[in-house]
């Protein structure tokens, strides 16, 4: 009971001594007294659970008595009459089914959404018959039960006991699936479903035990102090037999968890996940069981009196959950097929809400209402911060996703095949160059609104923490002159498109492929393999070599009786067989041209070449360009020029020279 004794030392900080009952201490004298200190609040709490308990414990003797009493007091055969009409009621309920009975497909789907769609028929069918067999019961009960207040009771109760038990067989079954793989929501194996349908049916028939016993003390003794006890061993009953089914369920679902992590590369919190998550199920049932059984011993107001420990905790953490897995699994198909920054957005911000909506009906069980504080500093208040918190988390997570999404790259940014091998970068896109940065600065956007609005909600006063910021940035911006002068810098540099991702850039501190851009600074990657980090302050003038087209020349020599004309009618013709192979298409904007003799060399003259490419493909072009010379030159008898050193060894002989029968006539050529 600590979190109980915790939780009404804070309600009686929160509601006063009134609201903390006799144990809690007297009224605060008049005068303006010093408010009573928190460790005497504390002390008055443990005060008032053992008076409770010891209440409890002595008006449980005349619990049998006062049960014998009531059911006296029954009209003679008033329990068989109502037994008759809850059987009677599932008769008709069986009727109905058969009449509406279709064939099951027994056949898995291979998507969640075409499960979702047959599962959620199936359970719409189950709480059609759920809403005859509630029909029926009470008109079949006004046609045969007498007028008696006693009466009814206990048949609601017992009605209504029934019906909850079998609505939580319908949601296990519509989640395992034991016999139907073709509605199963959850992807467990067959063996795994049925070990979960043989525990669900031990589940529901405790449960069902513990609530039809709370409908009997309910309606025949009432939330009197002699059913307290009885009352405690309903919500302890209820806490164990929910605690035993999720123990039993630890080893199929982290299976499940395994299987849907599959061999992704960051799935260690899956892992984790997967081998603690019953502790967290556990805790849940052993807090709510504890809150229950406060709110039974009159510890946390009448309106907890009143609930009398219900409130289905294992129905919302299962609901919940499901709501939750299969949002997932559906925004990971949407994903998959058709990414949509604004759908995966709302899939989050909808796991959110379901999340706080859990946890909002939660605390409404244990008697605490988070949509309407209590004034001063107690713990309705608290948890209402905490609850609107929560909700602002969940709008900025799913903002988050959204930004995420809507400003994902595509990842299309040229690579080194896409240069030919040569590092030399490509023609770069500039949304996927803006892309990134405008990305994380809306991120950082959204994670400093949210935090600041959360901790607003939270009671903490952020007026303190804007102004320090305020000050901290005028601090940075006079004592990071270099800082701010990089960032503005890059901001007029893209602003101007003076670069792209991908791009090859000669700046005055380095050249290299685009591969980064940040705030300050841009990385390049050199062709020979190092990594520049520059500034952009320290960028200066630009030289792009990657934008729009880039012109390739080179020149080959031919011997000085060569043809020159006919040369270039080659260099023309391996142009066109060029512009036609398919493996240059888009890459070749215009044809490889001679440019005839642009120098002589000697004895030869020298043959200049060029063509038009994207950015980018140049070598891979020139690499063809010239193997295709290569053969036309060939095919036409035409030596590609190699200059070569003759001597001349006329009149050297005899004088230390060439011996006689030298090469005669021997001469240099450049």
């Amino acid at each position: 009971m600590s979190v109980s004794v915790l939780v009404l030392a804070a309600a009686s900080s929160a509601a006063g001594p009134a609201a903390a009952g006799p144990a809690a201490g007297s009224a605060a004298p008049a005068g303006g007294a010093a408010p009573v200190p928190a460790a005497a609040q504390g002390l008055s709490a443990v005060a008032e659970l053992e008076n409770a308990l010891a209440g409890a414990f002595a008006a449980a003797g005349d619990l049998p008595a006062s049960l014998a009493e009531a059911f006296g007091a029954l009209p003679e055969n008033a329990l068989v009459l109502i037994l008759f009409a809850l059987a009677a009621a599932y008769g008709v309920e069986r009727l109905v089914r058969l009449l509406l009975a279709r064939a099951e497909i027994m056949t898995p789907p291979a998507s969640f959404a075409e499960r979702l769609s047959r599962g959620g028929r199936w359970f719409a069918g189950r709480l059609l018959s759920l809403a005859v067999f509630a029909l029926a019961a009470r008109l079949i009960g006004r046609s045969i039960l007498m007028p008696d207040p006693h009466v009814a009771a206990l048949g609601f109760g017992l009605l209504h006991a029934l019906i909850f038990a079998r609505f939580i067989w319908a949601v296990i079954e519509a989640l395992a699936g034991p016999g139907a793989p073709g509605r199963r929501l959850m992807g467990f194996t067959d063996a795994e479903a049925q070990h979960i349908g043989r525990d669900a049916r031990v589940l529901v028939g405790l449960v069902g035990a513990a609530v039809v016993l709370r409908a009997v003390l309910v309606a025949m003794v009432g939330p009197v102090s002699e059913a307290v006890l009885g009352l405690l061993a309903v919500v302890l009953l209820n806490a164990a037999a929910g605690i035993w089914f999720f123990l039993r369920l630890r080893a199929p679902i982290s299976a499940l968890i395994d299987r849907q992590a599959g061999d992704e590369p960051h799935a260690g919190w899956r892992a984790l996940l997967a081998r603690n998550w019953v502790w967290l199920f556990v805790a849940a049932y052993a807090l709510d069981a504890e809150m229950k059984a406060a709110g039974v011993l009159g510890l946390l107001g009448e309106a907890a009196r009143e609930s009398n420990g219900a409130g289905p905790v294992i129905l919302l953490l299962a609901l919940a959950t499901l709501a939750v897995a299969g949002l997932r699994v559906w925004r990971s198909e949407i994903e998959a097929t058709r990414p949509s920054g604004w759908t995966v957005g709302a899939a989050v911000l909808a796991e959110g809400l379901i999340v706080i909506l859990a946890a909002v009906l939660l605390l409404r069980f244990w008697g605490l209402d988070p949509l309407a504080p209590e004034e001063g500093d107690g713990i309705g208040r608290i948890v209402s911060g905490v609850v609107e918190a929560g909700v602002v988390l969940a709008a900025g997570i799913a903002a988050w996703q959204v930004l995420t999404v809507l400003l994902r790259s595509s990842g299309e940014t040229p690579d080194e095949d896409d240069a030919g091998g040569d590092g030399m970068g490509a023609e770069g896109s500039r949304i996927e160059t803006v892309l990134p940065i405008l990305r994380r600065f809306g991120l950082t956007v959204v994670a400093i609104v949210t935090g600041m609005t959360a901790l607003a909600a939270l009671g903490v006063n952020i007026g303190p923490l804007i102004a320090s910021a305020g000050v901290v940035g005028l601090a940075v911006g006079f004592g990071a002159q270099k800082l701010v002068s990089d960032v503005i810098s890059g901001a007029f540099y893209l602003y101007e498109d003076a670069f792209r991702i991908g791009e090859y850039i000669v700046t005055e501190s380095g050249k290299g492929m685009v591969e980064r851009i940040s705030m300050r600074s841009a990385t390049l990657r050199h062709h020979n393999g190092p990594i520049y980090t520059i500034p952009f302050s320290s960028m200066g003038t630009i030289q792009n070599h990657s934008r729009d087209y880039v012109v390739m020349k080179f020149s080959f020599l031919v011997p000085d009786d060569t043809d020159v004309e006919m040369v270039r009618k080659l260099v023309k013709k391996a142009g066109a067989e060029l512009a036609e192979d398919p493996e240059l298409e888009g890459k070749l904007i215009s044809p490889l041209k001679s440019q005839g003799a642009i120098s002589i060399q000697g004895r030869s003259f020298e043959i200049g070449c060029k063509f038009t490419a994207r950015p980018g493909q140049q070598f891979v072009i020139r690499r063809k360009a010239y193997a295709v010379l290569q053969k036309a030159l060939r095919e036409k008898g035409v030596e590609l020029f190699a200059p070569q050193l003759l001597l001349n060894t006329e009149g050297l002989t005899g004088q230390g020279g060439l011996p006689s029968g030298g090469a005669p006539g021997a001469q240099s050529s450049p």
